[in-house]
């Protein structure tokens, strides 16, 4: 090969080498917050756990994917909060349904369900997403926040087994 056609690839491969790069500032994100001295206890404690049975469920329940079983309540209590605090919600984290994810998914041996859960208005909140607000009481500064969690369907084919299902939840103040 000549030498002048090595010297011009090589010198055009390293023009590569040193591509210069472009960049723009397209926008501003402003964070913000509020330190607040504490939060309420919730359900008696810091960290509580919450139990909720769902009970026994025929399969024979579910005919077709949304179809749902009773609903069975539970309710999460904020007392002793600080005066500072009028309002608050819960968003409710957990592993989502492969078919459904407004729905938490399930672990054990049945199939073809999943968890809803729903605020005391009967309004579904989907996996990762938040309540309405609840307004504290300023006089006992506490709020019982109600909800329903139920099994439905997301299978016409619903398996017979055990059902697990686990949320974390989060408060949020007002």
């Amino acid at each position: 090969m000549d030498n002048t056609l090595k010297a011009t690839l090589i010198a055009g491969a390293s023009l590569f080498c040193f591509h210069p790069v472009a960049q723009a500032a397209d926008g501003t994100i402003n964070f913000t917050g509020e330190i607040i001295a504490s939060g309420c206890d919730v359900n008696g404690g810091p960290a509580p756990t919450i139990n909720v049975n769902l009970g026994r469920v025929a399969a024979s329940t579910f005919h077709a994917v949304g179809d749902t079983a009773s609903p069975t309540p539970f309710t999460i209590s904020l007392t002793d909060c600080p005066p500072a605090l009028t309002s608050a919600s819960v968003k409710f984290d957990g592993n989502v349904d492969s078919v459904n994810s407004d729905l938490l998914a399930i672990t054990g041996t049945a199939t073809g369900v999943g968890v809803l859960i729903a605020d005391d208005r009967a309004v579904k909140i989907p996996v990762f997403g938040e309540s309405h607000t609840y307004a504290i009481d300023a006089e006992s500064h506490s709020v019982d926040m109600n909800f329903t969690a139920r099994l439905e369907s997301t299978d016409a084919a619903v398996g017979e087994g055990l059902i697990t299902a686990v949320s974390q939840f989060t408060i949020n103040y007002q």
